[in-house]
């Protein structure tokens, strides 16, 4: 039995990689492009509508991966906005955990302090 991935065209390939990168289902990718249902299944290329449907669906892709498999998946513009996504959702995860630091810090202080009062309240009741 051939796998029948290997009959697609080198775009619809890139395309079902994509979605699958996307995490969405064919069903979704039909309703977002409003390319025919079906077409990723059939063994025959994409015709010039259905990658222009696609391409505006998806600005982020680059359109020469998609037509050759070459280069990245994602327009340069693209990546790096996902990059800085990232950095950003790291430095805010880094900014809470530095707050969450400083008030245990300040709670550890209270404690300290609260702790050397009963020590010297001990320590007087005793004497």
């Amino acid at each position: 039995m051939q796998d029948n991935s290997s009959k697609k065209s080198q775009i619809k390939q890139n395309i079902l990689q994509f979605i699958e990168y996307k995490g969405i289902t064919r069903y979704k990718f039909y309703q977002i492009t409003g390319i025919t249902r079906g077409v990723l299944d059939q063994n025959n290329g994409m015709n010039e509508d259905n990658i222009t449907r696609f391409l505006d669906s998806f600005p982020e892709i680059n359109a020469n991966w998609l037509l050759t498999g070459k280069g990245s998946m994602l327009r340069e513009g693209e990546v790096r906005s996902a990059e800085e996504e990232r950095m950003a959702l790291l430095q805010e995860v880094i900014e809470t955990q530095r707050k969450t630091i400083e008030l245990l810090e300040d709670r550890v202080a209270a404690l300290e302090e609260e702790l050397a009062q009963y020590t010297e309240e001990g320590g007087a009741a005793a004497g």
